[in-house]
């Protein structure tokens, strides 16, 4: 595990030397934490832009996940000036792993909202049948052997499109999207999913799947996400940019590799 700690210019007073030893007490606590969990840890305190800094060092030490929590230590600069984790989104070069965590106002300390040994008890995987949904798709199949125990594939039928289906919105079991996620199924069962099942519903895709996660007792979102520029994604928004935002529950999201 690289453990790293950013230091970004203008978010400390003092001269960086300062701000990196004031750190350091915290830094070596949470190395002596992950060595009694048997990890081999490396201490990492890059100075520079987060989402930058961190592709950089998972870059040189060959990493495959970024983990990190995703709420920072202030409110207004998570509605102002956008949190550690969404700068790091926006730079996305390696698959993220997003886990709440509450800070409260007292002196209790930080907790992560969800119990992580759960994590794959019930993976959600929304698709929209792109490339970066595939991309996505083979991390999925990759944790299928490392105790996935069961996955509701699904895809956010949009309204004007789901007027062919009626008024009701009900999706006919013929459609398009069934067949595709009747071989996106067979793929992850023959992953060794134990349990999957396939859901189309109507409606904008961050609305579906925040209404699955809630109505399904999801353990786990996957899904795929394109970063496509700070400014853009600003104004423009993304499906996986905003799930991540207010979802409740952790989120592996996974960048398209351009090939």
């Amino acid at each position: 595990m690289i453990l790293t700690h950013v230091l970004t210019p203008g978010r400390f007073a003092g001269p960086e030397a300062d701000a990196q030893a004031e750190a350091e007490p915290y830094l070596r606590m949470q190395v002596r934490q992950l060595e009694a969990q048997g990890l081999e840890v490396v201490l990492e305190t890059p100075t520079g832009l987060p989402g930058q800094s961190l592709n950089r060092v998972a870059q040189e030490h060959d990493a495959s996940l970024l983990v990190l929590g995703t709420h920072g230590k202030s409110l207004w600069r998570e509605g102002v000036l956008g949190s550690f984790s969404s700068a790091a989104l926006h730079k996305a070069s390696y698959p993220i792993l997003l886990l709440p965590v509450r800070i409260p106002a007292d002196r209790e300390a930080p907790h992560c909202l969800w119990r992580c040994r759960e994590l794959l008890r019930h993976l959600l995987f929304p698709t929209d049948f792109s490339e970066i949904a595939a991309e996505a798709l083979v991390i999925l199949e990759l944790l299928a052997p490392r105790g996935v125990a069961r996955v509701t594939l699904l895809h956010a039928l949009e309204i004007h499109m789901s007027e062919i289906y009626g008024d009701h919105l009900q999706v006919a079991a013929e459609a398009p999207e069934y067949n595709s996620l009747e071989i996106l199924q067979a793929r992850l069962e023959a992953a060794g999913v134990p349990e999957v099942q396939s859901r189309v519903s109507p409606g904008h895709p961050v609305a579906v799947i925040l209404a699955a996660v809630k109505s399904l007792d999801i353990s786990l979102i996957v899904m795929g996400t394109q970063g496509r520029g700070f400014i853009e994604e600003l104004f423009l928004g993304s499906v996986a940019h905003n799930v991540s935002r207010v979802t409740p529950c952790p989120i592996l999201l996974v960048p398209w590799m351009k090939r």
